[in-house]
C-alpha cells in the first residue's frame, strides 16, 4: 500500500512537466522514467563490493564543498556541533571537495568521469554521500541540520526490524539525501552507483534535473526497483530527531514554482494536466508515424 502511494505521488510530479519532456527532452530519457518510476524494471549490473553485514556502523558523516564560502558558517558550526554532541561514541568525519576526489581515484576510479562531468555543485556533493557511505556505511547528515538526539534510537529500531537502512520522505516526493543511515557496502548503495551513469539527463530546468539525476526522486527510482524493500525502516517521525535549517538551499526559482504547484495544486488541476498530457503523447505519436512515412515515401 505505501508503495501505491508513493508512485502516485511520483505520477502527480512527473504529470505536471511530461508534456514539456515530449515536446523537449529525447524520448529515450521519457522511456527512462516510464521505466524507472512506472514499470520499475530498471536493473544494473554492480561491479562494485557487497557487504552481508547488517549493522549500521557508529559513523556521522558531513559534507561541506566550501562553494560560496572559505570557512565553514557560523551557522553551520552550530549545527555540527548538535551531532558532534548527541553522537560522542561515533566517529565523526567532515568531508570536503578535496577528501571526496581522494576516495574516487583511490576506491572508485571508474567513478571519476561522470562525477567531474556534473555541472552543479550539488550534484557532486550528493553523489559524493553514497560513495562514502558505500564505503564506509553509517550516518550521513547535512550539515544544514539540527541533531535533537542520537540516532541510536533509530538504529535500535532498524536492528529490530531486521532493516539496515534508514530513510525518511521529503516534498515534493521521495526519499530525502539529507540524512541516511546505511550498513556498509549495502546493495541498494551499489544499485544507486551504477545507476548514476543512467540518470545523468537534461530533464528540461535545472530543479528537474538535480531531483531525477542525483537528488531524493533518483533515490525513491532505485527504491522502487530495488527487490528488497524489508531492508528499509522508514520513520515518518523524523523531527524528533533533526530539524532542518535551510531545507533545499540549492533551489532556484524554478525549484520554488514547483514545490508551490505540487503542494497547492487542486486535484482538478491535477486530472487536467494528466489529460492534456494522453492528448499531447498521442499526437506526438501521430506526428512521428507521419514522418516516417513520408520519409519512407521519399525514399521509395
Amino acid at each position: 500500500m505505501q508503495i501505491e502511494i508513493i508512485k502516485l505521488q511520483v505520477l502527480k510530479l512527473i504529470s505536471f512537466f511530461v508534456f514539456l519532456l515530449i515536446i523537449l527532452v529525447p524520448m529515450k530519457t521519457v522511456l527512462y522514467l516510464f521505466c524507472e518510476f512506472v514499470l520499475c524494471v530498471n536493473t544494473y549490473t554492480s561491479p562494485l563490493s557487497i557487504s552481508a553485514g547488517k549493522a549500521i556502523p557508529k559513523r556521522i558523516h558531513q559534507v561541506f564543498f566550501f562553494e560560496t564560502s572559505s570557512t565553514l558558517p557560523n551557522e553551520f558550526t552550530k549545527s555540527q556541533q548538535t551531532c558532534q554532541k548527541h553522537h560522542s561514541s561515533y566517529m565523526y568525519t567532515l568531508w570536503n571537495k578535496t577528501m571526496i576526489n581522494d576516495l574516487i581515484e583511490k576506491e572508485y576510479p571508474e567513478f571519476k568521469q561522470i562525477y567531474d562531468s556534473y555541472d552543479h555543485w550539488v550534484k557532486r556533493v550528493d553523489a559524493g554521500r553514497y560513495l562514502v557511505l558505500h564505503h564506509y556505511g553509517g550516518w550521513y547528515i547535512d550539515i544544514d541540520i539540527v541533531c535533537k538526539r542520537s540516532v541510536d534510537e533509530l538504529s535500535a529500531e532498524a536492528r529490530a526490524k531486521n532493516a539496515s537502512v534508514v530513510v525518511y520522505k521529503t516534498k515534493p516526493v521521495g526519499f530525502t539525501n539529507a540524512v541516511i543511515g546505511i550498513s556498509r557496502q549495502h546493495q541498494y548503495l551499489n544499485d544507486v552507483i551504477v545507476a548514476l551513469r543512467h540518470s545523468k539527463r537534461w530533464y528540461f530546468i535545472p530543479y528537474l534535473s538535480t531531483m531525477f539525476t542525483t537528488g531524493p526522486t533518483f533515490l525513491l527510482g532505485r527504491y522502487l526497483n530495488y527487490p528488497y524493500k524489508d531492508e528499509f525502516h522508514i520513520i515518518n517521525n523524523h523531527e524528533r530527531y533533526f530539524h532542518h535549517l535551510h531545507g533545499s538551499a540549492w533551489h532556484s526559482l524554478d525549484g520554488d514554482i514547483i514545490m508551490y504547484i505540487f503542494n497547492n495544486s487542486p486535484r482538478k488541476l491535477t486530472f487536467i494536466v494528466c489529460a492534456c498530457t494522453v492528448i499531447i503523447v498521442i499526437l506526438y505519436s501521430k506526428r512521428r508515424n507521419k514522418n516516417k512515412f513520408s520519409a519512407f515515401q521519399r525514399n521509395v
